[in-house]
């Protein structure tokens, strides 16, 4: 017997015959009913039944406009980018001026690589529309992921200011500031936007995940944690409470959350890039490396150089040309250039293309290898025939260190100019008496959350007062004013020069630290180009260096001289700081007798070694 209209759908979809499969065997649908249900089961989330309706609907009427833009929007949150091309078209053939369209179209230009001609479309859009919040926000995501972050912004902050209670614009004027590291900025968008829609756990999410990267440990903690309980199928929850607990040393409690992240979304790269930095730091070589290559999807600080040959993955390189290629910051690639040697050794010839400032320095450090700089469009010589093979630097780790007992004990492994060092040895002695000290307090990017990796040169009396040091100044960039203060305040010296570019002239900075008793510095270039060199160095820092610098020891592998001091995630500097002072002024009192003699002599008056204390 036929079902009543107002009857129970005999197919269970436990809606009304008469809105279910009454609508498919009649020869059209309702157009005066369709189209609502289909909005209907769009906002309850039903996206295929909502697809099915707008369907039956086009069937119909191919240029019913109601059912294009459904059709479009449910095409972009299935990833359907092609298809949203297709729709947006035909509906902007009826209807050459509908904003919404061209933003949407923009949007899915984006995504499948045409940035250019997006921008073209969302900016008619807001030509016709000039305060519609869709399109200054699809405007906004691509002149972000494009770097041009300043564009990016005034396009938000043109939202916020005719828009001040949409939720949407503060969280993404908070991801905006957390994806260039200024996490501790971010944190005023995101409570904003829990203020207007506190359901937002995602946005709680991140907002834990920036507490943590600014210092703020119990209380990042405490929400991360309270999130991942009030909403456990959140992989992007579990994947923030992960990096937060990574950050602050728990690698193995980071692992278990990477993992039920990973369970729920398999294939996230940013998990995976944070699990192998977490299997690094926990000592966990060899599955850290393979997971390393994440790398490049989920970071915007690993940007692939594009080369065409054909990546090395680990063959027998002997006779082969492989191009390196530089990646991530210069005192990454400092680390990571040591590699070099274990290719060399197996008979491999390379093209390395690294970093301007790096050349002449690895050049002759390297006399085997061609080196390059690296600029856009690469250097002739990267894409020139008999190349065999490319890889970035840091893939290297994967073939040639994945254990601990892989890494060599070395006594440097750069080569300074050594007309230069002399000269600098000679300008060092007329200093006076007394250890020859680099000193080096900060990054040159210490802004936002960064800045709590760093401890501040006035905090560092207690080694600046010790008396029988020469301290010379390695800190690059404008520190002139702090130096002055720091004199002033402790009546000691800091040796300057201005004759050496303290950023740029690398191989001058290599002379200068190369004749240096010691050198004590924050976590950056400068530590990685003292170990370099092997000249005995401390780092003062927050925990080991997790990830790839410590990989899960108290010391750092990459290079024998350099020793960690550390500092607690969430700890004072100054008793750190008291105890390097210390533990300088008791080599100061046993060499004071021995002016100019080099601590990386290695042993004191009982014979033991004084980088191992």
């Amino acid at each position: 017997m036929k079902p009543g209209r107002n009857d129970p759908c005999p197919c269970g979809s436990g809606r009304k015959y008469k809105r279910c499969c009454e609508t498919k065997s009649i020869g059209a649908p309702n157009l005066d009913l369709l189209p609502a249900e289909a909005k209907q089961e769009h906002l309850r989330g039903q996206l295929e039944r909502a697809e099915q309706l707008c369907r039956q609907i086009l069937a119909a009427d191919p240029h019913h406009r109601v059912a294009l833009d459904l059709m479009s929007a449910i095409a972009g949150q299935t990833g359907r980018n092609e298809l949203v091309v297709e729709i947006t078209q035909q509906l902007l053939a009826l209807a050459p001026s509908h904003s919404g369209a061209l933003s949407n179209l923009g949007l899915a230009l984006h995504k499948l690589g045409r940035s250019e001609e997006a921008l073209t479309r969302i900016n008619r859009a807001l030509e016709l529309t000039p305060q519609f919040g869709p399109a200054l926000r699809n405007c906004a995501v691509v002149l972000s992921d494009l770097g041009r972050w300043a564009d990016a912004a005034a396009h938000l902050r043109r939202w916020a200011a005719f828009d001040p209670e949409s939720p949407d614009v503060y969280r993404l004027l908070g991801d905006w500031h957390s994806r260039q590291g200024l996490r501790q900025e971010a944190v005023p968008y995101y409570l904003k936007t829990l203020e207007l829609e506190p359901t937002a756990l995602d946005t709680a999410s991140n907002l834990g995940a920036c507490l943590a990267d600014a210092g703020h440990r119990e209380p990042a903690l405490a929400l991360l944690c309270k999130l991942v309980e009030l909403n456990p199928g959140s992989a992007a929850a579990w994947g923030n409470l992960g990096v937060a607990t990574k950050n602050l040393g728990g690698v193995e409690t980071a692992l278990r959350c990477f993992n039920r992240a990973l369970e729920l979304e398999p294939g996230d790269a940013r998990a995976l890039w944070n699990r192998a930095l977490s299997l690094l730091g926990a000592g966990k070589l060899a599955e850290g490396w393979a997971e390393y290559e994440w790398r490049w999807k989920a970071s915007d600080q690993c940007l692939d150089r594009g080369h065409p040959q054909p990546r090395w993955e680990g063959s027998d390189p002997a006779g082969k040309t492989i191009l390196v290629w530089m990646e991530q910051g210069l005192g990454d690639q400092l680390l990571f250039f040591s590699l070099l040697t274990d290719l060399f050794r197996k008979g491999a010839h390379c093209l390395v293309e690294c970093e301007w400032r790096l050349v002449t320095l690895l050049a002759r450090s390297f006399p085997a290898a061609e080196v390059v700089p690296c600029k856009d469009p690469p250097d002739p010589l990267t894409q020139r025939p008999g190349i065999d093979f490319q890889i970035p630097v840091g893939s290297l780790g994967r073939w040639f260190r994945p254990n601990l007992e892989s890494f060599p004990r070395h006594h440097g492994y750069l080569v300074p100019d050594p007309v230069r060092a002399g000269q600098w040895r000679e300008r060092l002695e007329r200093l006076g008496e007394g250890l020859k000290v680099g000193i080096c307090w900060r990054s040159g990017m210490a802004k936002g959350m960064r800045s709590a990796y760093y401890s501040q040169l006035n905090q560092w009396g207690p080694i600046l007062t010790l008396p029988g040091i020469q301290f010379v100044n390695l800190q690059y960039g404008q520190c002139e004013v702090e130096v002055r203060e720091a004199e002033r305040q402790f009546g000691t010296r800091i040796h300057s020069w201005n004759d050496v570019d303290l950023k740029d002239d690398q191989d001058g900075v290599a002379a200068l630290i190369s004749p240096l008793d010691l050198v004590i510095s924050a976590g950056t270039a400068v530590d990685a180009m003292a170990g370099a060199l092997g000249v005995p160095t401390w780092v003062l820092m927050r925990g080991c260096g997790s990830d790839w610098w410590g990989l899960g020891t108290d010391h750092c592998p990459w290079n024998p001289s350099v020793r960690p001091f550390q500092c607690g995630a969430a700890e004072p500097w100054e008793p750190v700081i008291a105890r390097m002072a210390c533990e300088l002024g008791r080599l100061t009192e046993d060499r004071n007798d021995r002016d100019g003699a080099r601590v990386s002599a290695g042993l004191d008056d009982s014979g033991s070694s004084l980088l191992t204390i």
